[in-house]
């Protein structure tokens, strides 16, 4: 039991006195608000340190920045030049032949690749009618003769690419694109040229025959070329009657050629022979 510490009367643990004074205190506890809980007061955080100007003829020294370990060769990669470009051709006439005509047209194979190709069928002509030459026995003037029958091989190429660009004008092929064309349907020329001074070496009848290979495919690459942009038949068929002409006088010309070297290397072992018996008596 508690007592009152006002008028001493008893009054029960936790319980408040009837008295004035009792019941003024109870209802002033209970209508005092709380004091408010004061937050924490913050630290000020220093201000950020302005930049210190450079002294006056010295410059601010750059940021250095990591260098990786391994730095990528910046040249193009294998097969992206012009070179791998036309040499990829010859893998494409092997899988889609027809596409040489239209790529080229289009301009998806390069024109700088096209003279590659070009550049590589003189080539090839140049070599393998040299070496039949001195095989032949016409001595070392086969390398300007061959030289002089290539550059009339090339020649007829560039004639008909200007043929073509003269039949196809009203389909928007110019003297570039048909020269293309040309250029790129000489893959199988130079296979055939090659295995001209090569197989022809061992058998003389397959020289003729690769030859002739190479007048033939060419004759159908023209034509088809010819057809693909043309579309009037009268047009088309002309066109394959001066291209067959055309190379018909190749045939000949290359016939002349042959029996020209054949002279040749007759004369020199002729004039070989009587220096022998000079020499001799």
């Amino acid at each position: 039991m508690a007592f009152c510490k006002y008028c001493g009367a008893q009054i029960p643990e936790g319980g408040v006195c009837n008295c004035p004074q009792a019941q003024a205190e109870a209802a002033g506890n209970v209508s005092q608000p709380a004091p408010a809980v004061q937050p924490a007061p913050v630290a000020p955080q220093p201000a950020p340190a302005a930049p210190q100007p450079a002294p006056v003829g010295q410059q601010p020294v750059p940021a250095v920045q990591p260098v990786p370990m391994y730095q990528p060769y910046p040249g193009n990669p294998a097969g992206n030049g012009f070179f791998g470009k036309a040499f990829a051709q010859f893998g494409s006439f092997f899988t889609k032949p027809v596409s040489l005509i239209t790529d080229s047209v289009e301009g998806k194979i390069p024109f700088e690749a096209t003279l590659v190709l070009g550049g590589l069928y003189a080539v090839v002509v140049w070599i393998m009618l040299m070496i039949v030459g001195f095989v032949s026995g016409a001595g070392p003037m086969s390398i300007i003769w061959s030289l002089l029958a290539a550059i009339v091989v090339c020649g007829f190429r560039v004639g008909i690419a200007a043929l073509i660009s003269v039949f196809a004008k009203g389909a928007g092929i110019t003297f570039k694109k048909s020269l293309a064309v040309c250029l790129t349907t000489s893959i199988p020329a130079t296979i055939c040229w090659f295995l001209y001074g090569t197989l022809g070496l061992a058998a003389g009848f397959l020289s003729g025959f690769f030859f002739a290979a190479a007048l033939l495919i060419s004759l159908v690459y023209y034509v088809m070329f010819i057809s693909t942009y043309v579309k009037d038949a009268n047009k088309v068929f002309l066109f394959a009657i001066i291209i067959a002409g055309v190379l018909v006088i190749a045939n000949l010309a290359m016939g002349g050629y042959g029996s020209f070297i054949a002279g040749r290397a007759a004369a020199r072992s002729l004039s070989s022979y009587g220096d022998l018996l000079k020499s001799l008596f």
